[in-house]
């Protein structure tokens, strides 16, 4: 099995390897030799001096005006906000289109909720983060000390940890069924969850994003507090922040003010009913895009906002370090949130996805700044066109990569990274007929390159590789026999070796 990175630094040639304060496991390229790679070319630093004047709004609302025209358009989306805070306020909040056409009600970035899908990951992570910052929970115990209505089982000798279940690090498999035709069959937390904890690999040997596992978290939530995970959430951080648009939706009633959820398909857009889950904690999280900036400003200011403290700077700073990762040069996870890399930048980043909807929150904590992009269409590209728009002109990348010239004589060695690799976010235990994967076949080359994902890959550092651009790139995991055992892109994007 691949042994996981558990750490805050990252690993450079000729450069120290620190572990941060949860025990480390080292993949074997801690103790590969550099000579013959590329020494990764990093400037003292490349971010760019960022000051309030620098981002002008009304050059940003001009900016965001034409990427969500442009890309609305293209995608066939009738309707999405964007708003960007920075130094503890909102400094633009725009809606675009229509949150319901049928209606004909536009969108409100202060008054039309949106449902935030996967996001919600971040809410229940503060959620448990504030728990251990009031001394209720050690995040590094075993789960089991903390839960009444259900245990995880003992399939392993190794305990999960809280921790882990924020870092998607428990090792469970994701099975099927959350998903529910109406609010009104939605179960309780522990009563769905019980039976499908299913553990398939220890925990702490692979990053695997895992919707069980955060809404095992919410169980933690319940079980500490002795309040419904809702309430917490509703008395803990959303009345706090002035979040009154907030909540979960967990019953008939909270869809009051929701946009209306609209897909693309066979040349017309389309109305779709709202999807309803029974793992809240994971998935059912909904607000004004002006009440997200709420909490984005607290992620940014160290736990508080508008002179309310929801966590420690302490809390806060641990929730945003990197915890786990597959390879030392590949950002991984912090506590909820996705670590990234973007243009240059440390970038806490979360999507949301869900029937009708899409959400991306970016947080830049180096430059007290961050943005919300959420629109109609599941799946849709537009949050991400607008990222770059924004990260292209206030945050440009002046990275320096050198690229080597492929190595005939690695070819050999590389020939041993060859096989078949599938995104391990599937159900494992269900039938094959079941089963919804993506399996993706990494070649060996003659000239020292490794083929996959339609081009040619050089190594530049031990299991580290980029394309010939090299703005993209990939590490490799290995077992304690160095044998490949995964591939990972990034956070959540990691493929577990089948063959």
């Amino acid at each position: 099995m691949p042994l996981l990175v558990m750490y805050s630094h990252v690993f450079s040639c000729g450069g120290p390897l620190r572990s941060g304060r949860r025990a480390a496991l080292l993949l074997p390229l801690a103790t590969v030799a550099c000579a013959g790679f590329s020494r990764e070319v990093q400037p003292q630093s490349s971010r760019v001096a960022v000051t309030a004047a620098t981002i002008d709004t009304k050059q940003l609302e001009q900016l965001i005006d034409s990427a969500m025209a442009s890309g609305m358009v293209a995608e066939h989306i009738p309707g999405a906000a964007f708003v960007l805070v920075r130094d503890g306020r909102i400094v633009l909040a725009k809606g675009y289109g229509f949150a319901d056409r049928e209606a004909s009600r536009r969108v409100e970035p202060d008054s039309t909720v949106w449902p935030f899908a996967s996001i919600t990951k971040v809410i229940t992570a503060t959620a448990v983060v504030q728990l251990a910052d009031r001394g209720k929970l050690d995040l590094d115990a075993n789960v089991n000390r903390y839960l009444r209505a259900l245990q995880v089982p003992a399939t392993y000798a190794q305990p999960v940890t809280t921790a882990q279940l924020l870092t998607h690090t428990a090792g469970f498999d994701e099975l099927r069924g959350r998903l529910t035709e109406s609010a009104s069959d939605i179960r309780p937390l522990a009563e769905f969850l019980r039976g499908k904890l299913i553990r398939i690999r220890p925990p702490g040997t692979m990053t695997s994003y895992s919707s069980f596992g955060m809404a095992l978290a919410g169980v933690v939530v319940e079980d500490v507090s002795g309040v419904s995970y809702d309430e917490y959430l509703r008395r803990n951080i959303f009345m706090p922040l002035g979040m009154r648009s907030a909540r979960i939706m967990s019953h008939a009633g909270t869809q009051a003010g929701l946009a209306a959820g609209y897909e693309y398909g066979d040349s017309a857009v389309r109305r779709v009913p709202y999807e309803w889950y029974h793992s809240t904690p994971s998935s059912s999280f909904a607000s004004t895009a002006t009440d997200m900036a709420r909490f984005m400003i607290a992620q940014l200011e160290g736990g508080a906002f508008n002179g309310k403290r929801i966590v420690s700077q302490r809390a806060m700073r641990d929730m945003q370090t990197q915890h786990a990762t597959m390879h030392a040069l590949i950002p991984g996870w912090g506590f909820g949130w996705q670590i990234r890399d973007s243009n240059g930048q440390r970038v806490l980043e979360h999507g949301g996805d869900i029937g009708g909807f899409s959400s991306l929150v970016t947080l830049l904590p180096d430059a007290r700044t961050g943005f919300l992009i959420v629109g109609h269409r599941e799946g849709a590209n537009l949050r991400f066109d607008v990222k770059q728009a924004v990260l292209d002109r206030y945050f440009p990348d002046i990275r320096t990569l050198v690229m080597p010239k492929p190595d005939s004589s690695k070819a050999a060695r590389l020939a041993g990274f060859a096989g078949t690799y599938r995104a391990n976010v599937y159900c494992h235990s269900c039938p094959d007929s079941l089963q919804r994967t993506q399996d993706f076949v990494v070649t060996a080359n003659a000239d020292g390159t490794l083929g996959a994902f339609d081009t040619r890959w050089i190594e530049v550092a031990p299991l580290f590789f980029r394309d010939s651009t090299a703005k993209r790139r990939f590490g490799l995991a290995a077992d304690s026999t160095g044998r490949i055992t995964a591939l990972t892109v990034g956070s959540w994007q990691v493929l577990e070796r089948i063959r």
